[in-house]
């Protein structure tokens, strides 16, 4: 057996090359006859299952060699992520092939079809926890993707993610329904109207999460189960045109909503709980970068806290911050425990935001922020300079007393810190006015905000500070009461 487990060690490093793949489906080698001790063999194979349920679908089908019970024992995995990543090896660059001829490209979706036949073909487990389906697939697939459906349906799944990564759009077909255990569904690249979404909410009721990501949607939608409750809990719709006005009715238990900035104020709660969490992007893409209208920032620090008064968690992701937009009067957010600004490009900003956000939140606990500094050429030298082991307090000295202090504040986490003299000014601000802080963390890498509150790391190779200077720079600074963290 040991020898089997170094076999599969080294084909899982070696990414499956070694194991010949064809387009439909797995194949793996013979395995020999001879009896080895398999301290496994005496889990039941619904344990066995689960297990091979955590890891993916690829790896899955290498641990066919391990003895001939597992030879098809990956074919009950409950998590089937039928993606080009588990049919190659390897992440499909969406640019590389949508440069590629047109041939090709019907050859590969082909392929991928046929490969996603063939794996349902063979899936012999009675229920699906997950069905997950991302390759550019456009409407010329449509039939293929409702026969999928149709399947996961038959599997009873409970969390279902289309994404097609393509600009053609496939629409929901006319008879989804049945998805009674569906409590998860997410649609990406997908063309919806209002007779799709009530056949949706009504044909799941046990649906909490609905998330709807560069759909095509009408200009309103209303969200309505008819005579029924909605169950849903989590509401996310992004970057969805030309949709620009939502109406939620009945979903007595809705906690959290992501929605985008040109339907700000247009979100409308009937019969409904009100959202705890909120997630808010101003992203305009990069023709209008050089700008965020002031309404948006005014509805942030003015007429949110009116719309949502509950609101516990709020997320802010916009692209640049002028200081001429950061409103002087702002609505309190009373209730207000944790907040976090991601993706918020600045220039001489900084400052000016986070104290009049903090202003906006007394009851503030945990503040997380995204440092994406737009920098001038005075500002990058003087970086340059603390980098080659300049003295910081030589570039710049806080006016603390133009801050307020906070009360509340117990918890600060940084990202993207690069060392810039007005990064390690919000550092000192918060250290001197947050009276009750107890810990601050700082990370050096740089990170980028997709959607649903989850970021992506983002390996750059640009100038860092280390973290000895960063040590050297605030160890005076830093109050005996707080554990300062850098990663």
């Amino acid at each position: 057996m040991a020898g089997c487990e170094r076999k599969l060690e080294e084909i899982l490093r070696e990414g499956l090359d070694s194991i010949p793949i064809f387009c439909f489906g797995f194949s793996v080698p013979e395995i020999d006859n001879a009896p080895v001790a398999d301290m496994t063999g005496r889990l039941p194979e619904d344990i066995l299952s689960s297990i091979l349920s955590l890891i993916s679908l690829r790896e899955a089908a290498t641990t066919s060699i391990l003895s001939k019970r597992w030879r098809y024992l990956w074919r009950t995995s409950s998590n089937l992520d039928l993606d080009a990543k588990n049919m190659l090896g390897h992440f499909l660059s969406l640019k590389h092939f949508q440069m590629q001829h047109t041939q090709w490209k019907q050859d590969q979706k082909g392929r991928f079809v046929r490969w996603v036949n063939h794996i349902l073909e063979v899936h012999v487990g009675k229920k699906v926890d997950s069905f997950r389906v991302k390759y550019p697939l456009g409407s010329d697939h449509g039939c293929d993707v409702d026969r999928w459906i149709r399947c996961a349906t038959d599997m009873q799944v409970q969390k279902l993610d289309i994404d097609l990564l393509d600009e053609c759009f496939f629409s929901i077909p006319a008879n989804f329904n049945g998805l009674k255990s569906l409590s998860s569904l997410s649609l990406k690249k997908t063309s919806l109207n209002q007779e799709n979404v009530d056949n949706i909410l009504t044909s799941c009721p046990s649906l909490e999460w609905f998330s709807m990501s560069e759909c095509h949607c009408p200009f309103h939608l209303k969200l309505s189960s008819g005579c029924q409750f909605l169950r849903l809990r989590h509401l996310s719709i992004c970057r969805c045109n030309p949709l620009e006005k939502v109406e939620i009715h009945d979903a007595i238990s809705i906690a959290s909503i992501e929605y985008t900035a040109k339907m700000f104020g247009q979100v409308l709660l009937k019969n409904s709980a009100q959202p705890i969490r909120l997630c808010l992007s101003l992203q305009s893409g990069r023709r209008n970068l050089q700008s965020v209208p002031r309404t948006q920032m005014r509805y942030i620090l003015g007429t949110l806290a009116k719309d949502f008064p509950q609101v516990e968690t709020l997320l802010v992701c916009t692209p640049l911050v002028e200081v001429d937009i950061i409103p002087k009067h702002f609505t309190t957010f009373t209730r207000l425990k944790q907040l976090k600004l991601l993706g918020v490009r600045l220039r001489k900003t900084l400052l000016d935001l986070t104290s009049t956000f903090l202003e906006a939140a007394p009851s503030l606990v945990k503040l997380e922020m995204d440092l994406h500094l737009l920098c001038n050429e005075e500002e990058q030298i003087e970086h340059q300079k603390i980098l080659e082991g300049a003295d910081y307090t030589e570039h710049k000295k806080i006016p603390l007393k133009e801050y307020c202090q906070h009360q509340h504040l117990k918890e600060v986490v940084l990202h993207s810190f690069r060392g810039y003299p007005n990064e390690f000014d919000l550092v000192v601000l918060l250290l001197k006015n947050a009276l009750l802080l107890e810990e601050m963390r700082i990370l050096l890498p740089m990170r980028v905000y997709i959607d649903d509150g989850e970021c992506l790391v983002m390996n750059i190779c640009s100038p860092q500070i280390e973290r000895k200077q960063i040590l050297k720079i605030l160890g005076s600074e830093v109050p005996s009461t707080v554990n300062l963290v850098l990663v």
